[in-house]
């Protein structure tokens, strides 16, 4: 029988639901909670033995190939009641390290290596691959720019049907508190300040009109898509991550062939051995890629939908 070891934080309610399912199956496992590690437990690595030590309390256990681990969230260690600020940033990046260490070098099964998830998590990178793997799989048309010239050209080649993404999800402080950037369409007004992306380069992509969104959970075994029809609610038509669960349904989707084989390429090609993805399901039928997140968030998915997601993750972890 599988033992497996969660590398994850306190609180998170996607390793809890894993966590009674490996429970119901009787399947034992070992949880670390990973920013309380200067409190709950001791971590050694020792090159005799080249394997890993975790101490709990009076559990303690060996990280042998016999083990697969789940790294669903590493955190940094809760030292700031102890530390001066000067060495937080050591301890950090040396923990950091020593958790690599076993993701990295742990000959049995890792979901999953931080190398891969690395390599996987680039957006211009899944393009180029989604291109080479995708078959009749589209990709939106997409710049990445900081020529304000080459964004009036996509501007106009699109008669001002684009939007504009990040390459990676941030908060930014506003007088009226945080706020996350989401996916926006690019107005004739935004074109006006179009100088102010020469500070960087930016993602801008074709506005594909969409039936409904479908966010991919993927694993080894297979594929599960759910159905966000975000279109139902003016608040997340141009994305649903401005959540209006009042308003939009979420239901289970049958996945075709081709989807499945694509999202199972792509998991290969990086390593990985989970990944969720985002499609979009345009107004014209077709199954369009947008990105590939290697370590998503799916629980809510589950809850809003009522179909058993974390079986599908779950039962990955069992050899």
């Amino acid at each position: 029988m599988q033992n497996i070891l969660v590398l994850t934080y306190g609180e998170d309610p996607h390793a809890e639901s894993v966590c009674n399912y490996l429970s119901g199956k009787g399947i034992d496992f070992f949880v670390v909670d990973t920013e309380c590690l200067p409190d709950r437990y001791k971590l050694t690595f020792d090159s005799e033995s080249s394997l890993y030590k975790i101490n709990k309390g009076n559990r303690k256990v060996v990280i042998n190939p016999s083990w697969n681990i789940w790294n669903r969230r590493v955190m940094n260690p809760d030292v700031r009641k102890i530390t001066p600020r000067s060495l937080t940033d050591i301890i950090f990046d040396e923990t950091e390290r020593a958790w690599d260490g076993l993701l990295m070098s742990h000959q049995g099964k890792v979901i999953n290596r931080p190398q891969n998830q690395l390599h996987a998590n680039n957006k211009i990178d899944q393009l180029r691959l989604a291109q080479n793997i995708g078959g009749d799989i589209l990709i939106p048309d997409t710049i990445v720019t900081n020529d304000p010239d080459r964004v009036r050209d996509f501007y106009e080649k699109h008669n001002g049907n684009i939007c504009f993404k990040l390459h990676k999800g941030a908060v930014i402080d506003t007088e009226e508190g945080n706020k996350m950037i989401y996916t926006n369409k690019v107005t004739r007004k935004n074109m006006e300040n179009v100088e102010l992306v020469s500070s960087h380069p930016c993602i801008f992509q074709e506005y594909i009109n969409k039936e409904f969104e479908i966010r991919i959970i993927s694993t080894d075994r297979n594929s599960s898509g759910i159905a966000i029809y975000s279109q139902e609610s003016e608040i997340s038509q141009v994305d649903y991550r401005r959540y209006d669960f009042k308003n939009v349904p979420y239901k289970h989707l049958e996945l075709p062939e081709n989807v499945q084989r694509f999202c199972s390429n792509m998991l290969k090609h990086y390593g990985l051995h989970f990944g969720v993805f985002d499609f979009i399901y345009s107004d014209s039928g077709e199954y369009v890629f947008l990105e590939l997140n290697p370590n998503g968030q799916w629980l809510w998915l589950e809850l809003k939908s009522g179909y058993n997601l974390t079986k599908l993750v779950a039962e990955n972890f069992i050899e």
